[in-house]
């Protein structure tokens, strides 16, 4: 059962990914239009394969330059504040400002570090892409099935929804086989912050982000 959930992990992050990988570092990248959710999902997914198996040699020696291209290419994709503020559940209407900025950027930074070293865990063939589904006005999901190269499938479900003030499709939760990353993300961090407090638990999140990016930047 252990294997099975850190597989899945690893494949939330993969699935991230698939906003991620919309070119190769450092190169001049056309930006994925925001218009059409099931296009845009469509378009990044069918990038991740080729770019991720093309640039594996250079994202395996250094992880400065995975960083830099999830902090180019990955964050127009997703609404990280909206994520942390659902992670952070009741205690976001009780937090001060300065914590939840604090929140937010050690969760977006944390975010970037897992995937970053979930990247190369697996190999990816194919991904297909079905019709977006809407839940509600302004809301969809976008189911994917992931084929491995072990022959090893797995349902991947993107959530989006429409934000009004940039008039952008967002995503703001990925689910791998029924496991939301944004439920498992605030299961655990609101069992830490009712135990350790919100201040200490940011802290514990900036340190391991800082010793992250000091490696990254050696």
């Amino acid at each position: 059962m252990r294997f099975i959930r850190t597989n899945a992990l690893e494949l939330v992050f993969i699935g991230l990914l698939g906003f991620l990988f919309s070119g190769v570092a450092h190169a001049q990248v056309e930006a994925i239009s925001q218009d059409d959710p099931e296009k845009m999902v469509l378009l990044v997914s069918n990038k991740v394969i080729s770019e991720l198996n093309a640039n594996r040699e250079l994202f395996e020696s250094s992880s400065a330059e995975v960083r830099a291209f999830a902090l180019n290419h990955v964050l127009p994709y997703i609404d990280t504040e909206k994520m942390a503020r659902y992670v952070m559940g009741k205690y976001w209407r009780v937090a001060s400002n300065e914590q939840k900025k604090g929140f937010v950027e050690a969760f977006t930074d944390t975010m970037i570090r897992s995937y970053s070293q979930s990247l190369l865990k697996l190999r990816i063939e194919s991904v297909e892409v079905e019709k977006a589904r809407e839940e509600k006005p302004g809301r969809v999901t976008v189911a994917s099935k992931v084929a491995q190269s072990d022959g090893n499938k797995s349902d991947i479900i993107y959530r989006v929804y429409f934000n009004k003030s940039t008039n952008k499709w967002m995503l703001y939760d990925v689910a791998v086989e029924g496991i939301s990353m944004l439920l498992s993300y605030r299961k655990a961090y609101g069992s830490d912050i009712s135990k350790k407090g919100l201040d200490a638990v940011i802290a514990e999140m900036q340190e391991k982000n800082s010793a992250f990016n000091s490696q990254a930047t050696l």
